[in-house]
């Protein structure tokens, strides 16, 4: 029975859980924080610490093949230390009550916000990347002991801390905890402000200009590992600019958020690299031994991750020492764009209704009307155009990827004085977006409580926004157990049996003979897909009869506005013992 369509734990006991896995991250971070660092100690950086430890740690323990001994104690490491962590409740109430006494309206508004975050991050599995490897590698991991073979799921070689850090609470059968960690991040990144006693209106814009842009609904709605490294990269900048003594445990803090950003996803690397760059030049010139730190937690974190791509690829290049994705699939990768719109058009202006939630907004064309930069503003913005420049030339140009430098510039604004520009109405100049995103979240929030409180109700939610849920039911109805299947579709993880993923990529362009290897192995018995004519598949020889074919099913998608769509589930009997002769190469 997979738990991911058939919760063992009632939804609201996983939003419990969830809480609780956060808690106690945040205590491990702080034990660490004191030990290391003393001043900073904030709920921000406790996370954050506590969070990129905890991975390596986990990635480390699979290195020595030990994770099947360790999940367990580790998992109830955590729970009690988030048990103990209760007190945080506490600290909540207080810092809410602080901002209903300056009785600021607006503060109460962005509580609203919050609020809707939080519901929509604790929703479902609905993102068809989630339920591809964000789930389906943690998932692999605590079945089968082993990360997957990139020469047969491709999505899959993307795995980062991201993936990693979800082994705990799938493992303890909750599929909610890191969407829900990345709005409680973004949270506890504006809570160090407040304590830092920004200026409250300077803090009140920034927070604005952040949450009225349309693509966080997609960002904060799914376990895709964006938002969290993005808050570590700004972060990072901020104390770039901000710290005037550069010494050991300021330097070592920034490394280590910026290492933990590249861990997460691959995509952080370009941004990583031009702040890490700018603190090793500022390292030099206050203190030349802190390069040896610097160098010290660079080898503490990559070398661990280059001795696994080492052993995993047969020709190992360059390339390898960050990824095992092959070539190819990079590229694929950095050629996506949301809509089919020119670079940058593409990242302000949407093509259908169902795009709205993809597009960044014009709130940037604010920054046209700023009368005065402050000296640290001008860094920021050169900093960010640096970025953008290497992110048109290696990465990839979709407003998820470049809502990181939504948060770079929000910075600038807690260096910008009054007299610079009228708050006030620039604020009104937000509200178009802001109601979009209000209005979009109270829809969404609204399907998403029902879920909390209701197992049908999470059924009838999940038929109707999540990719392939329908389709992947009525297969685990009709497939026998224990059976092993290739699958076109891509919401592996949904599946009771073993899958085996079948991506267009491989059979395009990968080496077929390793997949066909793996095949041989493994033993499919059947093969899934979408489509009724396979005149065209490498693997058409090795297809029996069609053991089955599903009633018109419709195409389930988050957005209503992409929805209407029809489609059959074809499942054909795969005979593996024919492998070496039934493949056809040259397709």
């Amino acid at each position: 029975m997979n738990f991911l369509v058939y919760p063992t734990i009632f939804p609201i006991y996983q939003i419990i859980i969830s809480f609780v896995l956060c808690l106690g991250i945040i205590n491990f971070g702080k034990q660490i924080n004191k030990f290391f660092f003393n001043n900073y100690n904030y709920n921000f950086f406790n996370l954050s610490i506590g969070v990129i430890t905890l991975c390596q740690l986990i990635f480390i323990s699979f290195l020595l093949k030990i994770l099947n001994i360790v999940i367990l104690p580790l998992t109830v490491f955590l729970i009690f230390f988030g048990v103990i962590n209760l007190n945080f409740f506490k600290i909540i109430n207080f810092s809410l009550k602080k901002i209903i006494r300056n009785d600021n309206k607006s503060f109460l508004i962005i509580i609203l916000f919050f609020l809707i975050f939080f519901i929509i991050s604790l929703g479902p599995p609905t993102m068809t990347d989630a339920l591809d490897y964000h789930y389906g590698v943690p998932l692999n991991i605590i079945e089968y002991s082993s990360f997957p073979n990139q020469d047969v799921w491709l999505h899959g070689s993307l795995f980062g801390f991201g993936e990693i850090i979800n082994i705990i609470p799938l493992y303890l059968k909750t599929d909610n905890f890191f969407s829900f960690f990345q709005v409680l991040s973004l949270v506890l990144f504006f809570e160090y402000f407040y304590k830092k006693n920004i200026n409250l209106n300077n803090l009140l814009f920034s927070i604005l200009f952040i949450i009225c842009t349309p693509v966080i609904l997609f960002i904060i709605s799914g376990p895709k590992a964006l938002l969290f490294p993005q808050l570590l990269t700004a972060m990072a900048l901020y104390l770039y600019l901000k710290e005037n003594n550069y010494n050991r445990k300021n330097i070592i803090l920034m490394a280590l958020l910026l290492l933990g950003a590249m861990q997460f996803k691959l995509s952080f690397i370009l941004s990583s690299v031009i702040i890490g760059l700018l603190i090793i030049f500022k390292t030099i010139n206050n203190d030349k031994k802190n390069i040896l730190n610097l160098i010290i937690l660079f080898c503490l974190f990559f070398i661990p991750k280059i001795y696994y791509n080492y052993t995993q690829t047969s020709q190992f290049n360059l390339l390898n020492l960050l990824t095992i994705s092959p070539e190819y699939f990079l590229t694929y990768l950095s050629d996506f764009k949301d809509n089919y719109l020119i670079y940058p058009i593409n990242l302000f202006i949407p093509t259908s209704l169902g795009k709205l939630s993809t597009i960044l907004g014009f709130h940037l064309f604010i920054l046209f009307f700023i009368k005065i930069y402050s000296k640290e503003f001008n860094k920021i913005l050169i900093i960010t155009l640096l970025t953008v420049i290497l992110h048109y030339l290696f990465g990839q140009q979709t407003s998820r990827i470049y809502f990181e430098f939504i948060l770079w510039i929000s910075l600038g604004f807690y260096f910008v004085e009054n007299k610079s520009f009228n708050k006030k109405y620039f604020i009104y100049a937000l509200y178009p977006q802001l109601i979009f995103v209000f209005v979009s979240g109270i829809y969404f929030a609204s399907n998403i409580i029902p879920t909390f409180f209701d197992l049908k109700k999470r059924d009838i939610f999940m038929e109707k926004n999540t990719s392939d849920y329908s389709a992947i039911k009525w297969i685990n109805k009709n497939i026998p157990d224990n059976s092993v299947i290739i699958s076109e579709l891509r919401a592996i993880s949904l599946f009771k049996n073993r899958a085996i993923p079948q991506e267009k990529l491989i059979v395009d362009f990968g080496n077929k003979e390793k997949y066909v290897n793996y095949l041989k192995l493994n033993k499919p018995q059947f093969y899934v897909t979408k489509s009724n004519n396979l005149e065209s598949y490498f693997l058409k020889n090795c297809l029996g009869k069609i053991y089955k074919v599903s009633e018109k099913m419709e195409n389930a998608r988050r957005n209503p506005f992409n929805r209407g769509l029809k489609f059959k589930v074809y499942v054909y009997h795969f005979n593996y013992e024919n492998l070496n002769y039934c493949v056809d190469f040259n397709k």
